[in-house]
């Protein structure tokens, strides 16, 4: 007697073919059959365009966890992909995170995969889907006026030479280190164009290396954005680490100057909104010369640093922010 190993296969499988490229038509077609039996078919092969196949059939069926199940063995397997393949398994881990509720982990996978990605098709994906997304919103840009990027006409940043942002957990004060007193709107957005082409052509880093810079008005500027570590801190000190910059050379003597009063009373409330948004204590509040030896924040400035945190021990950071929106 023959023993039944299981029910026959239907008739519709027979002779099923893998995909064997990666593309637009073959990675992400309508599926011929029922997307249940594809993916259980699927499951027998191994290969690249298989896996992704069967990644974008994961997200047709609102399974985002499948998908990034799929695309991680893509990316992270035995078999290093191709930077086509990679750009589409970004892609389509990109979708997956967003479907998940992860858009920040998205938008890093978009990015990756848009400096990846040569196929036209996929090129044209991941533009229409750069159009449509909002310019980023700051951190604080519901509580405190930030300019953005465009504002001073910011340099797109090397999404390859920048790694995303941990958990937030402390804030660093710097000082630009340049004379600089001027508080035309023009002239701001000229300084800070000008630390970037620093920090990108001659120090080699991705972006500005700050968060935020604040001119002598106090109007503050947006400048990495928070998803990204900054690069300011040095190493490992900048993980989870906001940059927020004074512009001014706070140093004594002929070069330097005292910071303005609207410099100070915006770094307060920047400051404390940061804190209070992610829940930083006041002793995760540093200066630069805390991380390494340098005069940075600058002594006429750092005085005023820790009279900030002394007053964020004793008020908190829901009063600082309204006694220093109130000065």
């Amino acid at each position: 007697m023959v023993g039944c190993t299981g029910p026959s296969r239907p008739v519709r499988d027979r002779g099923f073919q893998p995909p064997a490229m990666v593309s637009i038509a073959t990675t992400m077609q309508k599926p011929a059959m029922d997307p249940e039996l594809e993916l259980e078919l699927l499951a027998r092969f191994k290969t690249t365009p298989s896996l992704l196949r069967a990644a974008w059939l994961h997200l047709q069926q609102h399974n985002p966890k499948g998908a990034i199940d799929a695309t991680a063995e893509v990316l992270y397997g035995p078999v290093q992909p191709s930077s086509h393949e990679a750009a589409f398994a970004r892609y389509l881990r990109a979708e997956a995170y967003d479907a998940d509720g992860q858009a920040e982990r998205g938008q890093w996978d978009r990015d990756q995969a848009m400096a990846l990605a040569l196929d036209p098709e996929l090129r044209r994906l991941l533009q229409q889907k750069h159009r449509q997304a909002p310019e980023p919103a700051t951190e604080v840009a519901t509580e405190l006026v930030v300019q953005p990027r465009s504002a001073w006409q910011a340099r797109a940043a090397d999404r390859t030479n920048v790694n995303p942002m941990t958990r937030i957990q402390r804030v660093t004060i710097h000082h630009s280190a340049m004379y600089f007193r001027d508080t035309r709107p023009t002239t701001c957005a000229a300084q800070i164009q000008k630390i970037q082409r620093d920090h990108m052509g001659t120090r080699g880093y991705g972006d500005i290396g700050y968060h935020y810079l604040i001119d002598p008005s106090g109007r503050i500027w947006q400048g990495r954005e928070l998803r990204y570590q900054g690069a300011h801190a040095d190493g490992d000190n900048n993980k989870g680490n906001v940059g927020i910059c004074l512009l001014g050379n706070f140093l004594r003597g002929r070069v330097g100057h005292s910071p303005s009063a609207e410099q100070v009373r915006a770094m307060r409330q920047l400051t404390a909104l940061v804190m209070k948004r992610h829940g930083i204590a006041p002793d995760e509040v540093y200066c630069h010369n805390d991380f390494k030896a340098t005069e940075c924040p600058g002594p006429l400035l750092e005085p005023m640093v820790d009279q900030m945190v002394r007053d964020l021990n004793r008020l908190g950071t829901s009063a600082l922010i309204d006694t220093a929106a109130g000065q």
